[in-house]
């Protein structure tokens, strides 16, 4: 009999190939919806105002969301998890069911090959005992409290709670849609509603605002800004209650609506993700036999066989493959390119490749902390953000001799890095002199989008099940948010933004509130170059020619002196139409 283990992986990756093909057929025939770029008219030009969106579309991803057909996003999504997530769920248990039962009451179960069965049983049995230890070390040890904040070279300073917290609250009110002062009102109580929940399980839900108390927010409050928990701690919330007290009196006077009074409801929590329990899940070892062997050997191979050299620095693995010799004079500056939450650098090489050039020095940063992969969880000293964006200035430097900056180019929470890049450039010399954020994180977090949905919200569709399990509940994934990702100093300031920018955001992304932040540059950064992917979900843009072409010619753009923005506005919108003719 074969191994159960094999027969079930075979099967999920062959569903994936069929579900993921028939997911991309059906968003090929929908109709597309409409997108306003946003880009600054050459000098002398008078700036055309942008064209009202149709009535029917509602500025607000979830509502964009709700014009597709949700009947035929919920199968596409039980189907991804009867026929992908469950399969691979079911691995180890199949597996070792096997073995006891081979070895004691049916015999016949008993394969051809039974020592080599035998053995891959024993390793996954071996693996879930050692996952357990790892993820109870990391409950019961969990990392030391640390802002990574250098208020001498940091240019965005570290500010008192109250001032932080209205420079935010700003910043997320200029992101909202324009209304009337109830309107208004609404969708800030929605937007702070998102940081608390109802209930548990698969039955939690977004709580409403009428649900959420006074201690609620205190308690949110102290995490955000203090990192502690005040619940069933009376002499700390003492201790701090006069000082979270003005900060909850300023939400209020924000929203213009109180909280409720009185004691707090039970099945009501806020998100306070460096404190919550872990919400990682167990994946047999087949899985990082293709994430962390097959994968990382793969991108090895094909990145040195394109010229680029391994090299490590300050724990930091990266690839860099310099300029040409004859070319040395002329060089371009370098090229950074950081991966966001995946599989690695294999996965961006169409898009790597569209970027690179002969005449320049290319430095491409791996995060194996966020690649899927087996990597020592338990170190304390896990490589913050800030951290890795030291180690990529030293490597910049060295490359420029300081005598120029680099293109810095990132996915996702790779813009995480990117933005101590900008924060930590001072001197007459930037470390970035230019930047292409794809899907980027670090706008906002003072909403509770990027929390919330990759963090706690149950998957609605396809490609929400795929990442719940697949990637957000991934130990290492989960442990790099939930212990080592400091909420409110990774969020970067729009005026940190150097001229030469290119924001790339994704329509329908689920979990970067892409129309809010779009609204938030037009705002604050007019002159910055923002494309929106027309129908395209969170690092979608890999998938297909027309989103990695995209995203690397406005890498392109800003990567000159001075951009030609009436290219930019040349440029085409990318929509699904398009890409199914």
């Amino acid at each position: 009999m074969a191994d159960p283990g094999l027969v079930l992986f075979a099967c999920s990756t062959g569903c994936s190939v069929i579900l993921i093909k028939a997911r991309t057929l059906f968003l090929k025939s929908r109709p597309s919806s409409p997108v306003y770029p946003e880009s600054t008219p050459l000098e002398g030009q008078q700036k055309e105002a942008p064209s009202s969106p149709p009535a029917q579309i509602v500025p607000d991803n979830k509502s964009l969301y709700a014009l597709l057909p949700s009947k035929t996003h919920r199968c596409f999504a039980i189907a991804a998890r009867v026929f992908m997530v469950w399969p691979v769920k079911a691995i180890f248990p199949l597996s070792l069911a096997r073995f006891a039962l081979a070895h004691t009451v049916l015999p016949s179960l008993k394969s051809p090959l039974p020592l080599i069965e035998d053995v891959a049983c024993l390793f996954e049995l071996v693996f879930y005992i050692h996952y357990r230890y790892k993820k109870h070390m990391l409950i019961t040890n969990p990392p030391k409290s640390s802002t990574y904040v250098y208020p001498e070279i940091d240019k965005q300073p570290h500010l008192p709670p109250r001032e932080t917290l209205l420079k935010h609250l700003k910043q997320l009110e200029a992101a909202l849609p324009e209304g009337n002062a109830e309107e208004r009102s609404l969708m800030k109580q929605k937007e702070l509603s998102g940081w608390f929940t109802h209930g548990h399980g698969s039955s939690r839900r977004t709580a409403v605002y009428g649900e959420i108390h006074r201690q609620h927010v205190s308690r949110w409050m102290a995490w955000l800004f203090w990192d502690t928990e005040l619940l069933h701690n009376p002499s700390l919330q003492a201790t701090l209650q006069p000082l979270i007290d003005p900060l909850v009196w300023e939400l209020e006077a924000w929203v213009g609506e109180p909280f409720q009074s009185g004691d707090e409801a039970a099945d009501v929590k806020p998100i306070i993700l460096n404190l919550d329990p872990l919400r990682a899940q167990h994946r047999p070892i087949l899985h990082y036999v293709v994430t962390h062997l097959a994968a990382w050997t793969i991108g090895w191979v094909l990145f040195t066989f394109r010229g680029f050299e391994r090299k490590v620095l300050n724990g930091q693995e990266y690839f860099i493959r310099k300029c040409r010799e004859k070319d040395r004079d002329k060089c371009e500056k370098p090229l950074v390119f950081i991966s966001g939450i995946g599989i690695g650098l294999v996965s961006y090489e169409s898009f790597i490749a569209a970027l690179t050039k002969d005449n320049r020095d290319i430095v491409l940063l791996d995060l194996p902390e966020i690649s899927l992969r087996w990597t020592p969880y338990l170190q304390h000293d896990h490589q913050s953000p800030l951290q890795t964006a030291e180690t990529v200035a030293q490597v910049v430097r060295g490359c420029t001799k300081g005598e120029k900056g680099a293109h810095a180019v990132a996915h996702s929470f790779g813009c995480v890095v990117i933005q101590w890049l900008l924060r930590l450039n001072t001197g007459d010399t930037p470390i970035a002199s230019s930047v292409t954020m794809v899907d980027p994180v670090c706008f906002l977090l003072i909403s509770p989008s990027v929390a919330q949905h990759f963090c706690y919200r149950p998957p609605s569709n396809f490609l929400d099940e795929l990442v719940d399990y697949f990637v957000a509940r991934e130990i290492g994934v989960n442990n790099a948010l939930h212990r080592h990702f400091q909420w409110k100093i990774n969020d970067l300031d729009p005026q940190l933004l150097p001229v030469d920018s290119a924001i790339i955001l994704s329509e329908l992304d689920s979990y970067v509130p892409s129309l809010h932040v779009e609204r938030l540059l037009k705002k604050e950064r007019p002159e910055v170059a923002v494309k929106v992917l027309a129908n395209y979900f969170h690092s979608e843009f890999q998938l297909t020619r027309e989103g990695f072409s995209t995203a690397a010619a406005m890498s392109k753009l800003v990567d000159v002196t001075k951009k030609s923005y009436a290219n930019l506005q040349s440029l085409d919108i990318i929509t699904r139409k398009s890409s199914a003719s």
